[in-house]
């Protein structure tokens, strides 16, 4: 498969990449369960897409539900499992603070799309934004990419299935 002029895919990563917790958070990688297919899109959007980013908001931390290196042993997992099944994430910018805080990090403000901005060269016009919240749609909407929202109806797998079909029919 040969990338087509597609740039950057941003991806959130609980409700997309891995199920949510209902009323609580994924603190852990025992916690941590994939959504139905998430490894094997991830593997072919990695062929698709120049570079895929995670951004994610991670109020947990904030909280003290979990520490900063909690999060980064479970990404570091994550990844590693990701990259088990030919998948690739560049990068994953996450927001720790809480929503009472106003940063400028967590969606739906844009500082993460924007950090990634410093530090790739990416061409918002040709990127796009997969969340599972309006908050992912509005930053994605804010800065100019396509969104796609999923939720489990409506997987990134089953996304990744349409879109190769638009690829294919173009």
């Amino acid at each position: 498969m040969e990338n087509v002029a597609l740039d950057t895919l941003f991806l959130d990563r609980d409700g997309v990449i891995n199920k949510k917790l209902t009323g609580r958070y994924v603190r852990n990688w025992d916690e941590f369960d994939f959504m139905p297919d998430a490894e094997k899109a991830i593997g072919v959007l990695s062929q698709l897409f120049k570079r895929v980013l995670v951004v994610t908001n991670q109020q947990g931390i904030a909280k003290g539900i979990m520490k900063e290196e909690d999060l980064h042993q479970l990404h570091n997992q994550m990844i590693s499992q990701i990259e088990s099944t030919s998948g690739k994430i560049v990068k994953i910018y996450y927001c720790p603070h809480l929503a009472s805080e106003h940063c400028t990090c967590r969606k739906p403000k844009t500082g993460m799309i924007q950090q990634a901005m410093q530090d790739f060269d990416i061409r918002l016009s040709s990127s796009y934004l997969v969340g599972d919240s309006d908050t992912d749609i509005q930053a994605g909407d804010a800065m100019g990419l396509h969104t796609v929202k999923v939720d489990n109806e409506f997987t990134l797998h089953q996304w990744t299935e349409e879109l190769l079909d638009i690829i294919n029919y173009d």
